[in-house]
Protein backbone atom coordinates (compact mmCIF):
# COMPACT_ATOMS: atom_id res chain seq x y z
CA UNK A 1 0.00 0.00 0.00
CA UNK A 2 1.31 3.42 -0.92
CA UNK A 3 1.61 6.17 1.65
CA UNK A 4 -1.00 8.29 -0.12
CA UNK A 5 -3.49 5.40 -0.15
CA UNK A 6 -2.92 4.84 3.53
CA UNK A 7 -3.44 8.52 4.37
CA UNK A 8 -6.66 8.69 2.34
CA UNK A 9 -7.98 5.59 4.10
CA UNK A 10 -7.62 7.16 7.56
CA UNK A 11 -10.61 8.59 9.35
CA UNK A 12 -10.73 12.11 10.75
CA UNK A 13 -10.10 10.70 14.24
CA UNK A 14 -6.94 9.02 12.99
CA UNK A 15 -5.77 12.27 11.43
CA UNK A 16 -6.44 14.12 14.68
CA UNK A 17 -4.47 11.55 16.69
CA UNK A 18 -1.51 11.77 14.31
CA UNK A 19 -1.52 15.57 14.43
CA UNK A 20 -1.70 15.59 18.23
CA UNK A 21 1.14 13.07 18.46
CA UNK A 22 3.31 15.16 16.16
CA UNK A 23 2.49 18.33 18.15
CA UNK A 24 3.63 16.56 21.31
CA UNK A 25 6.83 15.55 19.52
CA UNK A 26 7.41 19.15 18.42
CA UNK A 27 6.96 20.32 22.00
CA UNK A 28 9.41 17.70 23.28
CA UNK A 29 11.98 18.69 20.65
CA UNK A 30 11.61 22.35 21.64
CA UNK A 31 12.22 21.49 25.28
CA UNK A 32 15.22 19.35 24.32
CA UNK A 33 16.80 22.09 22.20
CA UNK A 34 16.21 24.78 24.83
CA UNK A 35 17.80 22.55 27.45
CA UNK A 36 20.83 21.89 25.25
CA UNK A 37 21.26 25.61 24.58
CA UNK A 38 20.98 26.34 28.30
CA UNK A 39 23.58 23.67 29.13
CA UNK A 40 25.92 25.16 26.52
CA UNK A 41 25.47 28.65 27.97
CA UNK A 42 26.18 27.39 31.49
CA UNK A 43 29.26 25.53 30.31
CA UNK A 44 30.60 28.61 28.57
CA UNK A 45 29.76 30.76 31.57
CA UNK A 46 27.50 33.18 29.66
CA UNK A 47 30.55 34.85 28.12
CA UNK A 48 30.07 37.80 25.83
CA UNK A 49 31.69 36.18 22.76
CA UNK A 50 30.18 32.68 22.96
CA UNK A 51 28.27 31.30 19.99
CA UNK A 52 24.61 32.28 20.15
CA UNK A 53 22.51 29.27 19.17
CA UNK A 54 18.87 29.55 18.17
CA UNK A 55 16.15 27.05 17.40
CA UNK A 56 15.43 26.92 13.68
CA UNK A 57 12.34 25.27 12.18
CA UNK A 58 14.43 22.70 10.29
CA UNK A 59 16.16 21.32 13.37
CA UNK A 60 12.95 21.56 15.43
CA UNK A 61 10.92 19.52 12.94
CA UNK A 62 13.77 17.08 12.30
CA UNK A 63 14.10 16.30 15.98
CA UNK A 64 10.30 16.03 16.25
CA UNK A 65 10.35 13.48 13.42
CA UNK A 66 12.94 11.43 15.31
CA UNK A 67 10.80 11.61 18.45
CA UNK A 68 7.76 10.48 16.45
CA UNK A 69 9.70 7.46 15.18
CA UNK A 70 10.56 6.53 18.77
CA UNK A 71 6.93 6.89 19.82
CA UNK A 72 5.81 4.83 16.83
CA UNK A 73 8.19 2.01 17.79
CA UNK A 74 6.99 2.09 21.39
CA UNK A 75 3.30 2.22 20.49
CA UNK A 76 3.71 -0.52 17.91
CA UNK A 77 4.98 -2.88 20.62
CA UNK A 78 2.19 -1.91 23.02
CA UNK A 79 -0.67 -2.10 20.52
CA UNK A 80 -0.51 -5.04 18.12
CA UNK A 81 -3.03 -3.63 15.62
CA UNK A 82 -0.75 -0.78 14.47
CA UNK A 83 0.68 -1.59 11.01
Amino acid sequence: MKLSDWIYSLSSTDHLILIMLYCICIYLSKITLETLIELYDEKKGHRKYRIQFRITPAILLSLAFIYSLFFYKILKEVFNFIP
